[in-house]
């Protein structure tokens, strides 16, 4: 079965023009010019229509709770929940538990039928991986090759790399996780709270992401 790869789309603003500054006398050691901050914008985007995306997180508490969790939220080419999912994971590695959060997702995309699917994530590490553009791995053998078949299970599947801003539902429904010790699976909707954040991707709300 055919599996494609594809970036996720994200632009940046043009560095401002320089000052132009009056010539006169320096004395003094002069001091290095700090750059200016790079501005990303970033934005969710739904997939093209028969097609289905699935986002997904994973997120690790250094707080000596020993706690875990994995999210994510699969959407329709007009951003409309299909399902969403939040559970607590037992404590590992970022990269562990960001892999678990893609097995889950997938696994629950074919339990739906899901058939023709966009994967987006912010782990960068992870999606080059999968992409074939990079070797390096957070996660063992026997996880990547179960994710690989995972993949190719769909009709056509593409891995692309969304920033944390552009991947705020599947962030948010890893905080939920925290809530309660029950897994939650939902169909055709996310917690309350979330409600915003899914409008916001719908509507193509753009996010500043600053790098100084």
């Amino acid at each position: 079965m055919a599996t494609s790869f594809h970036r996720a789309s994200s632009f940046s603003t043009g560095s401002p023009s320089p000052c132009s500054m009056a010539c006169r006398p320096w004395s003094g050691t002069a001091q290095p010019r700090s750059s200016p901050p790079s501005v990303t914008l970033v934005r969710w985007t739904p997939p093209r229509f028969g097609w289905t995306k699935l986002n997904f997180d994973g997120s690790v508490l250094h707080d000596g709770s020993g706690r875990a969790s994995i999210g994510g939220v699969i959407r329709d080419a007009h951003g409309r929940v299909v399902l969403s999912f939040a559970e607590r994971t037992e404590h590992a590695p970022i990269g562990i538990v960001e892999a678990r959060a893609l097995i889950r997702g997938l696994k629950l995309a074919l339990d739906y039928g899901c058939d023709r699917l966009v994967v987006e994530g912010d782990d960068l590490t992870l999606v080059k991986l999968l992409r074939c553009e990079s070797t390096q791995t957070r996660i063992p053998r026997e996880m990547l090759d179960e994710i690989i078949w995972l993949l190719d299970s769909f009709d056509v599947c593409e891995v692309q790399h969304n920033f944390r801003e552009g991947n705020s539902v599947a962030d948010a429904m890893c905080r939920e996780a925290y809530k309660t010790a029950v897994p939650r699976l939902l169909i055709g909707m996310v917690p309350h709270a979330l409600w915003d954040k899914v409008a916001e991707d719908r509507r193509g709300v753009v996010h500043e992401r600053v790098r100084g």
